[in-house]
C-alpha cells in the first residue's frame, strides 16, 4: 500500500497568524522540526519520514559492506528520488579490496555489466539498463508471469518510505525510538534504536534472505540522524546478529562484520540524469522480450546478462546465430518411484544425471562443464495394501552455459 501524501493544514491557521503580525508587528516563527520534534518520541521517526517526503526530492546513497581480515567489499546504489511523482534514478555498482577473500567475492559479486547497472523505478514499476542498452521494463504484470526470481529488481519498486526501496529508508519508520536522541549544536538529532534482526535481513541481496529458524536474541544496532528540520539525513545499521546468522549456514564465513549505511543530500533540488521517460533510449517489456528457461525447447538459444536478474531462471531468447551465452539441451522429466518413506527432498539429482547424459549424447563429454538444468518437482507419499512408497515427479530443462 502506497502512503498518501499528506496536505498540512495551513488554511486554517493563517488568518489568526497575520492578525497577531498586524497588531504587535513580529509573528512567532514556528520552531524549525517542530512537525517531528513536537511529536511523542514514538511517533518521531513516522513524522521524520513525511518531512523527508515533503523535500519533494533528494539525492541518495545507500551501501552494504562486507568486512574481511583482507579488507572490504561494497555493494553500492546512488542516485536521486522524487518522492512527490514516485521515481527514482541510481547507479549500482560493486567493488572490494584486491585481498578480499576470492570465494566470497565470487559469491557476492555478478558478472560485471559492460558500461555498468542503471535502475530506474516509477511507482510500481522497475527499469533496468546496462551500459547504452534499451530499458528493460519490469511491471506488476513481469513479476507475476516470470516468477520470484524477478524480486531482485521488484525490490527496489517505489515504496512507502521512498521511491527506491531496499535501503535503510525503510526500516527507519519500522522502528520505535525508547530513549530521547542527541541534539546536537546545529538543531539535528541523533537516535541510537535497535531493530529485530529478521527484519533488518530484508536489507541483504535476494538471494540472501532465505534465512529461516530461531534468530535469538540479540538485535541489530541503528544510528538515525535527522536534520534540524526533522529530515532523514542518515542511517547506518550493525548487521552483526545477521551474519552470525549466516554464519551458522556456512554462508559469508570469512566475512567478519557487516554494516548498511544510507545517506540524503541536496534536498528539493532537481534530479539529475536521464531516467526511461526522457526519451533517449527505447524501453522494452520484459513480459515481451524474457521467458521462463523452462519454456524453451532443446536447440534454442538465450542470453542472461541482460535481464537485471543475475540468474539463469528467466532469461532473454536470442537466435543461435547472435551472441548467446546459454542453450538449452533438452526437455526431460522425473518420475521415480522409491519403496518405503525416502528422505528425497526434489527430483534435482535425477534430473542432473539425465541432463549429464543428454550431453554426453550430443558431445560425448561426460564431463559436463558448464552444464546446468532448472525446474521443479514434487514429491509425494502414498500406502496401500501395508506398503508405503515416495515418488518424485517434476519437469527440467538442461541448459550449457559458454560464458
Amino acid at each position: 500500500m502506497k502512503t498518501a501524501r499528506r496536505w498540512r493544514a495551513t488554511a486554517v491557521l493563517l488568518l489568526p497568524a497575520l492578525l497577531g503580525t498586524a497588531g504587535c508587528g513580529t509573528g512567532d516563527e514556528a520552531q524549525a522540526g517542530e512537525a517531528v520534534y513536537g511529536k511523542p518520541l514514538a511517533e518521531q521517526f513516522q513524522a521524520a519520514t513525511d518531512a523527508t517526503r515533503d523535500a519533494g526530492t533528494a539525492a541518495f546513497l545507500s551501501t552494504l559492506t562486507y568486512g574481511a581480515a583482507g579488507g572490504d567489499a561494497v555493494h553500492r546504489a546512488e542516485g536521486t528520488q522524487d518522492y512527490e511523482r514516485g521515481t527514482s534514478l541510481a547507479k549500482l555498482g560493486f567493488s572490494a579490496h584486491r585481498h578480499f577473500p576470492e570465494e566470497t567475492l565470487k559469491f557476492l559479486q555478478e558478472p560485471p555489466p559492460e558500461g555498468g547497472q542503471a535502475v530506474a523505478t516509477a511507482e510500481d514499476d522497475v527499469y533496468v539498463r546496462y551500459g547504452d542498452s534499451a530499458w528493460l521494463k519490469y511491471t506488476p504484470e513481469a513479476v507475476n508471469v516470470l516468477g520470484e526470481s524477478t524480486g531482485v529488481v521488484a525490490a527496489h519498486a517505489a515504496g512507502d518510505a521512498a521511491p527506491y526501496s531496499g535501503t535503510l529508508a525503510d526500516l527507519v519508520p519500522r522502528v520505535i525510538p525508547r530513549e530521547k536522541p542527541e541534539r546536537k549544536t546545529d538543531g539535528s538529532r541523533v537516535y541510537r534504536v535497535t531493530a529485530l534482526p529478521e527484519v533488518a535481513a530484508e536489507l541483504l541481496p535476494r538471494d540472501l534472505q532465505s534465512l529461516q529458524g530461531d534468530w535469538g536474541a540479540d538485535p541489530v544496532r541503528l544510528t538515525v540522524r535527522l536534520d534540524p528540520d526533522g529530515r532523514l539525513t542518515s542511517a547506518t545499521a550493525d548487521l552483526g546478529p545477521v551474519l552470525a546468522r549466516l554464519h551458522e549456514q556456512e554462508v559469508l564465513v570469512d566475512v567478519k562484520r557487516l554494516r548498511a549505511e544510507y545517506r540524503l543530500s541536496a534536498f528539493g533540488k532537481p534530479m539529475k540524469g536521464k531516467g526511461p521517460d526522457s526519451g533517449g533510449r527505447p524501453v522494452e517489456d520484459a513480459v515481451k522480450v524474457l521467458a521462463p528457461v523452462t519454456t524453451l525447447k532443446g536447440g534454442r538459444c538465450a542470453t542472461t546478462g541482460d535481464t537485471g536478474l543475475g540468474t539463469t531462471v528467466v532469461v532473454r531468447p536470442v537466435d543461435c546465430s547472435e551472441r548467446h551465452d546459454l542453450r538449452v539441451l533438452a526437455q526431460v522429466k522425473v518420475d521415480r518411484t522409491y519403496p518405503g518413506k525416502q528422505d528425497v527432498r526434489n527430483g534435482d539429482r535425477d534430473a542432473r544425471a539425465q541432463c549429464v547424459r543428454a550431453h554426453a549424447a550430443e558431445t560425448g563429454d561426460w564431463m559436463a562443464k558448464g552444464l546446468g538444468f532448472a525446474g521443479s518437482s514434487q514429491v509425494t507419499y502414498s500406502t496401500a495394501q501395508g506398503r508405503t512408497e515416495t515418488t518424485v515427479t517434476g519437469d527440467y530443462t538442461c541448459y550449457v552455459r559458454s560464458s
